[in-house]
């Protein structure tokens, strides 16, 4: 049994990135000794020197998210100290909507894909792993899959009462004009939906996108809330429509074949509804057009696509976990 570091945003408690937590200790934690390398949740994220903590394990697992970003590099993800060990890069996103490429960003990042103890990489769809292909040039192939999540295992949908469309709004996005949003909503409110403003966010993330739901100027809107993410995927699963500002949000529900208008057009959005040929609905909280985004959304999804999101991703997760277990067998 292998001692593997995991990096990546875990513990904050958004949503998505607690999603790929419980992935790798459901698949690596079965076989090997798991364990988180940061042990704060402000900057510098290690009360101790990284160099120590490296040493403490055997290999290092990274990912996933979009932790490649062409402008900012973070000591928690691509820190040199981890290049003491294996490294196994899976299912990171390169958000690719910034143009801006600072020189001494790319140049580190250059530095750690390309050294000879990263073993493997993969991203979390074809875009992604294109853009680090030719701007970081690594040694070793590039893989790409669908995103982790999309390989989770989720508990039953939840029973509603009423027919309901859930909202999902986020803290950076807090000041934009509530107005076209609003209106979309009080008219399925008259359609007689319940409007269900899901908070995804846990743990230190929770109270900031709470906040936000209650500010959301919408009568009789319910708030749920919880600090289970089974709790909160149950929910979304259960849904007639999701009005989405988180990704993750989208991909649970279209993992449980419940629709998603997407109110953040970023890369990964707009990248897999490419693939699903859903970019009709790709929308903002702005866009004068929501509404019809929202009747247009009753269409279904494929559910030949979600199976084949799900085989995709699930092979993402064991690739890492074969490549470990090569060059760490199990004593099992």
């Amino acid at each position: 049994m292998a001692k593997i570091g995991l990096v990546g945003f875990f513990g904050w408690g958004n949503y998505g990135d607690e999603l790929f937590h419980r992935i790798w200790e459901n698949s690596l934690g079965q076989v090997h000794e798991t364990r988180l390398l940061h042990d704060k949740l402000e900057y510098p994220y290690f009360s101790r020197p990284a160099v120590d903590i490296s040493k403490e394990v055997d290999a290092i697992v990274i990912g996933g998210g979009d932790l490649v970003i062409p402008n900012k590099i973070s000591p928690l993800y691509w820190n040199k100290a981890w290049l003491q060990r294996p490294i196994y890069i899976s299912g990171v996103g390169v958000p690719t909507w910034i143009k801006h490429e600072a020189e001494d960003v790319m140049s580190r990042l250059r530095t750690f894909f390309q050294h000879k103890n990263v073993k493997y990489i993969s991203a979390r769809d074809v875009e992604s792993a294109e853009w680090i292909r030719k701007k970081l040039t690594p040694n070793v192939e590039v893989k790409h899959h669908a995103d982790l999540a999309f390989s989770g295992v989720y508990p039953p949908a939840r029973k509603f009462d009423k027919p309901t469309v859930g909202i999902s709004l986020r803290t950076h996005r807090a000041g934009s004009d509530p107005t076209v949003l609003l209106n979309a909503c009080k008219e399925l409110q008259r359609e007689g939906y319940d409007i269900l403003n899901v908070v995804m966010g846990t743990g230190r993330t929770r109270e900031g996108d709470l906040q936000v739901a209650r500010d959301f100027p919408l009568d009789g809107q319910i708030i749920f809330e919880s600090e289970s993410i089974d709790e909160i995927s149950s929910t979304i699963g259960g849904l007639d429509l999701l009005i989405s500002n988180k990704f993750h949000g989208t991909v649970v529900a279209t993992t449980y074949g419940v629709s998603s208008v997407v109110l953040s057009s970023t890369s990964k959005s707009r990248n897999l509804y490419r693939r699903l040929g859903r970019t009709p609905l790709l929308s903002s909280a702005t866009d004068e057009n929501l509404l019809q985004k929202v009747r247009l959304a009753k269409m279904p999804i494929s559910e030949d696509a979600i199976r084949a999101l799900r085989l995709e991703a699930f092979e993402g997760v064991h690739s890492v976990v074969r490549a470990v277990n090569r060059d760490f067998p199990s004593s099992f």
